[in-house]
């Protein structure tokens, strides 16, 4: 392979705007795939954040409903106490949901608001400043909503035309939405209708036994994973369409930028390439310096593709803080592999064109 790369790569250095434009164009290829993986990753985390940081064992749901998207439930007071009366339940505490829109700048802001016991589990789990709801006239807000509209502790926020004291930033971006921690009388009194709740979350060392005997009673009990799954299949039900479509997008993109450039290279350079094939390069040969240019392409691309996904990453953190882009592992070995499958059948076209090259081609003009 020593006798091939420089050759290939020396026909892919002849033009350097040609290749710059191919590498750019590779790198803006991978970077929409790091991008919209890097996106599918925070939308998995964000869907199921409040499942996973609530500390809940178990939450019991109004009937039918399967994730924590619903919204205002319809549970009775007494569910508490079913739940409570279970001998190996070690904690139990009510959660009311409701969402809501917020007109903050002149603008409708989406959030969802969190009405829970103080002192009790199913508050903010993770502060910034401040501290959660005490009373109800508090409210505490997540740092994206805090950041996106200049609001801090002590200023005053209207939800559903009551003004709220802010008395804490938290950590708690879900996707797409803000979080809005209240008490639960407050979210009680803002939707004026007590004596219910939206779900129940259950502390226990034997979750499977709880379930069961709390199924037994009439009562929508799933744990923890099942929660956080349906909450993702949600909300993956909804984006992971499109977002699989733009993934295919960017790869066909790619693929076609590279096939063009190396096409358009081994074209201009055909008479070299002709030489070389009048000295004896076996058809394998000259498919490997197809490939070699490709590969080659390709890698620059990834390398281009890595800087601008850092720089993109940047930009959507500055300005739509709400969508969280994270980068894992197997999002960097998706994106090798990706530009990797970009070379092999890009190669295909120009290897074709070179494994048919006539040797006479040496002798022709290289126009």
């Amino acid at each position: 392979m020593s006798g091939r790369v420089p050759l290939a790569r020396r026909n892919l250095l002849a033009d350097r705007r040609r290749l710059g434009a191919g590498v750019v164009g590779v790198g803006l290829a991978v970077m929409l795939i790091l991008l919209l993986d890097g996106m599918w990753a925070g939308l998995q985390g964000q869907a199921t954040v409040y499942s996973q940081r609530s500390g809940a064992d178990l939450y019991v749901l109004q009937p039918g409903v399967r994730d924590l998207t619903a919204g205002a439930g319809t549970l009775p007071p007494r569910t508490l106490d079913t739940v409570r009366s279970d001998p190996d339940v070690a904690w139990a505490t009510p959660v009311r949901t409701a969402y809501v829109i917020l007109q903050l700048h002149a603008r409708k802001v989406a959030a969802y608001l969190v009405g829970s016991v103080p002192g009790e589990r199913g508050g903010p789990w993770s502060m910034a400043a401040g501290r959660a709801p005490a009373a109800d006239d508090e409210v505490t807000i997540d740092t994206v909503l805090g950041d996106r509209h200049g609001i801090g502790i002590g200023d005053r926020l209207e939800v559903m035309g009551r003004s709220l004291r802010v008395v804490g930033l938290s950590h708690s971006s879900g996707f797409m939405l803000s979080y809005a921690f209240v008490t639960h009388a407050a979210l009680d009194q803002l939707t004026a209708s007590p004596d219910k709740t939206s779900f129940v979350l259950v502390g226990t060392a034997d979750p499977g036994a709880v379930a069961g005997r709390l199924s037994a009673q009439g009562l929508n009990v799933l744990g923890r994973d099942q929660v956080s799954a349906n909450n993702l299949t949600f909300a993956t039900g909804i984006f992971g369409s499109p977002l699989r479509l733009m993934v295919g997008i960017g790869l066909a993109a790619g693929t076609m930028i590279i096939a063009l450039t190396a096409y358009t290279a081994i074209v201009e350079r055909r008479r070299e390439y002709g030489i070389v094939k009048a000295m004896g390069a076996t058809r394998r040969r000259m498919v490997g310096l197809a490939l070699a240019q490709t590969v080659t392409l390709a890698a620059l691309g990834l390398v281009a593709g890595g800087v601008l996904f850092v720089a993109g990453r940047a930009l959507i953190n500055a300005t739509r803080p709400q969508f969280a882009v994270v980068l894992t592992a197997g999002a960097a070995g998706r994106a090798v592999t990706a530009a990797l499958v970009m070379a092999l059948v890009a190669a295909v076209i120009p290897a074709r064109r070179l494994a048919a090259l006539e040797p006479a081609a040496a002798f022709r003009s290289a126009s």
